[in-house]
């Protein structure tokens, strides 16, 4: 039964792995627009966040890079040859994916590789040599069945309290009772000295459970878990976290925000999450990154206000704000927060698109050399084309 169970967990992590490759190479029925934008952004890199995808990041210029992927593919440009557009612009670093070829083929035929590794080690755990059943009193069961019966006469062996201590107590007990008895037969004593062997065994792992298993031995069945697990998760592989770390002081702000490093749940599921903490901004921070990537401005502006007011240094958190109210037709209000942002961080990109698009709004005759000093230190942004042709530039 043991062996069966096991072939069938087996059988099943196999046929899900497949089944998860043949989905992931299948082609999808007439994808949408929206969706073969997601489809290519989600491979590229945010021009100016840390490990973000352009998918992902709320930043302007994420924002724009994915209306540059809208244009192509309305122009009739194939996923290749956008992808490419951007790495003609930014480098190879630009794609999450690797190439599959070169080195980066090893990345793709990882799944593979871990399957047939996974089906390896499993096949030999089922097919490992079995002791029979059934073991007579030798040498194995009566040397350690004496030992323990020596060192507990010698006063050296007191089973303490534990699962495994009163287990031995017990075993020791009907050994020498069967030992005291002259009607005992010769059965007897072997049956006792067999649970003896047993009990003593199990009490002594608990000190060597240290040790170093032999390669041959039974594989633990939290390994096989682990392992099962680890496969899926990298045939899956939709769900690959980046790790987040704060910045510290002078660092720019652009990129990605320090948030849990765990699935997005939904709005509705952050919401009462950051209701229930309501004194943690990360909880505001998230639900209002959750808000902005669902359009909704106006709770993601009320949203990233409560975790600034509750951290009012998070440089990050405000230009996400900012970002927000520019894209909500709110501008205006983003102007003083911004140009204290500008002020600090003169030269990074993502500030003074934001700085110059909310001067913009507000009718700022400033608006012009802000938005012309970003184009000076990010002319190849997917946000320059738009910037030039609101300056008139051509």
């Amino acid at each position: 039964m043991r062996r069966a169970a096991g072939a069938a967990v087996v059988g099943g992590v196999v046929v899900l792995a497949v089944l998860g490759l043949l989905r992931a190479a299948a082609p999808q029925n007439s994808p949408s627009i929206p969706e073969q934008v997601q489809a290519v952004a989600v491979g590229l890199r945010c021009p100016t966040c840390q490990g973000q995808s352009v998918a992902d990041s709320a930043s302007v210029l994420a924002a724009s890079s994915r209306q540059v992927i809208e244009d192509q593919l309305r122009a009739g440009r194939t996923p290749d040859q956008i992808r490419q557009y951007f790495v003609d612009r930014y480098g190879e670093e630009v794609l999450l994916s690797p190439d599959p070829s070169g080195v980066g083929l090893l990345a793709w035929l990882l799944p593979a590789l871990a399957v047939a590794a996974g089906g390896i080690v499993a096949w030999r755990w089922l097919h490992r040599p079995r002791s029979a059943p059934e073991r007579t009193a030798g040498d194995a069961v009566v040397v350690p069945a004496r030992e323990a019966l020596a060192a507990h006469r010698a006063g050296g062996l007191v089973p303490d309290g534990s699962p495994a201590g009163e287990s031995l107590r017990k075993a020791l007990d009907v050994r020498l009772a069967a030992e005291e008895d002259d009607s005992a037969d010769t059965e007897a004593l072997a049956r006792a000295d067999r649970r003896l062997a047993a009990a003593f065994g199990r009490y002594r792992a608990r000190e060597t459970s240290a040790r170093v298993r032999d390669p041959g031995a039974v594989l633990p069945r939290r390994a096989v878990t682990a392992g099962a697990a680890v496969v899926l998760l990298t045939l899956a592989g939709v769900g690959v976290g980046t790790a987040m770390g704060n910045r510290g002081a002078g660092d720019p702000v652009t990129g990605d925000v320090p948030v849990a490093a765990e699935p997005a749940p939904g709005v509705a599921a952050l919401r009462a999450e950051a209701e229930a903490r309501p004194q943690d901004p990360a909880a505001w921070l998230a639900l209002g990154r959750a808000l902005d990537r669902a359009r909704q401005f106006d709770p993601a502006v009320e949203a990233y206000d409560r975790a600034l007011a509750l951290q009012p240094a998070a440089d990050d958190v405000a230009l996400l704000r900012g970002n927000v109210l520019v894209r909500a037709g709110r501008g205006a209000e983003a102007v003083p927060t911004m140009r204290e942002l500008a002020g600090r961080y003169p030269d990074d990109p993502d500030v003074l698109l934001v700085l110059g698009l909310a001067q913009e709004a507000a009718g700022a005759p400033e608006a012009t050399d802000t938005l012309r000093r970003f184009l000076e230190l990010a002319p190849d942004s997917p946000a320059a084309p738009g910037v030039r042709a609101l300056l008139g530039d051509g």
